[in-house]
Order: C-alpha cells, then structure tokens, then sequence
C-alpha cells in the first residue's frame, strides 16, 4: 500500500501480475490504467474485493474479460455502486450471465437505463428480477422487449407497474398473460389503455378475476367492440356497480350480448 499509483501502472506485465491486489487500496485500484486492469490476470480480478470492486470505474469494467466478468462472485457483483450500474455499457451487461443479471440488487437494477434495459438480450432481459424494476423502467421496455419478457415475468408484474404499461405493451401481451392478471392487476388497468386494448386480450380477461374487476374508469374506456368480443359468461359478469356506470351504447350492445 506504500506504492504509488504512478509507481503501479510503471510496472512490467510480469510484476504488476505477481500483485496481490487485495492487498491495495481502492485508491491504488481506482487508479489502475486501462491497460494494466487488462493486464491483470483473471485470478487477480476474481481476488479483488467488494470495496475494490467499487472503486473501479465505468472504463475499468468495460476492459475486462467476459471471462472475468462472468467470473465475478455474487459479493462482487453486489459490490457495484448504483452509479456504475447505470454506466455499464450494454456489451458489459450482456456479457454478465444469467444468475448476475437475476442478482442484481433493487438499487442496482433501479439504476439501469431504459436504453440499457431495452439492448439486453432475450436470454438477460429474460433474467431479470422485474419486480425490482420501477414502473418507469417497465413503461420504457419496448413492445418487443414486452413480448420477449416469460410469462412468469409478466406474471410477477406489480399492479403499479401494469397502470405504467402503454397501449402498445398491453398489447404485445399473450392473452395467456392477460388472463393470469390478478383482479389487482386488472383494476390498475385505466381507461386509456382499456380503450387501445385488441378485442383478443380484451376477451382474455376472465369472467372471474378479470372483467368484474375492472374500475368504473376503465368501463369509460371500454368499447362496443370489446364487449362483442366477450361470451355470456364474461358478459353475465359484470358488476352492477360497474353497469351503472356504462353509457348507453355499452349497456346496450351488453343486453344484446347476455340476451
């Protein structure tokens, strides 16, 4: 720790590889050029601790390895700050695996860009733990980026984050997906997106947890052509509460439907 960092970044290959950089100090770390964190061996970079984990800056991470990325335990990667986080580059994250990606922290994932969010691949974005996400984050995914989410991801989608969602998104929605909506999930539906929904995943909304579940906003929104699309049964199910607040043209094409 007496070293400088001038002293450091001098050293040949062969020495500053004979290093045992736990023994440094963030400093000494954080200070590192490019050239020699690249030079580090991949034991080296698995040795360094939390806090010099966090002392590394955005160029540092974008120089190592896929290897030494991937090789990065749980405490190290825990280790980055929400800063860093949201300064990785997307060839970084990409190049994190799986169970990083799933691990990453409330804070840490809160800190991704939506332009990160959206260059992950499938495989990534698959692993992320959504309900870390802010509704912001969740209302910025593309429409592809929605399709491409499992449906144990959608699935675990907060209520919050589902009144986020565009048009766009709920429609880029399976109607498996739609039908799984807890009546929580579907009260947090608003009028605007009721009205852009595709008549499909409209008729997706269960006669159970679904249609008697939507809000007395949401029935504003609903079109003539959405309650075509239901059956009996889903049309038997709307609430009383939720028939008062109609216009004519609904209650009227619904006494149609129900007969």
């Amino acid at each position: 720790q007496g070293l400088t960092t001038t002293q450091i970044n001098a050293l040949s290959t062969t020495n500053l590889d004979a290093v045992a950089v736990a023994k440094l100090t963030t400093t000494q770390v954080g200070g590192l050029t490019t050239t020699n964190v690249t030079n580090l061996t991949t034991t080296q970079v698995g040795a360094l601790t939390a806090t010099e984990v966090a002392s590394l800056t955005t160029a540092q991470i974008g120089v190592l390895t896929t290897t030494e990325l991937q090789g990065l335990s749980t405490t190290q990667a825990g280790a980055l700050t929400a800063a860093q986080v949201g300064a990785l580059t997307t060839t970084v994250l990409n190049n994190l695996t799986t169970t990083q990606v799933n691990a990453l922290s409330t804070t840490q994932a809160q800190a991704l860009t939506t332009t990160q969010l959206n260059a992950l691949s499938t495989t990534n974005l698959d692993a992320v733990a959504v309900t870390k996400l802010t509704a912001t984050q969740v209302g910025g995914l593309t429409s592809t980026n929605i399709t491409n989410l499992t449906t144990t991801q959608v699935v675990a989608i907060t209520s919050t984050q589902v009144a986020a969602l565009t048009v766009a998104q709920v429609n880029a929605l399976t109607t498996t997906e739609v039908a799984a909506f807890t009546t929580a999930k579907v009260g947090a539906l608003t009028s605007t997106q009721i009205a852009g929904m595709s008549t499909t995943n409209f008729a997706a909304l269960t006669s159970t947890t679904g249609i008697p579940a939507l809000s007395v906003a949401a029935i504003s929104g609903m079109t003539v052509a959405e309650i075509n699309a239901l059956t009996t049964t889903q049309g038997n199910s709307f609430t009383g509460t939720q028939v008062g607040a109609m216009s004519i043209d609904q209650v009227s094409t619904l006494i149609t439907l129900i007969g």
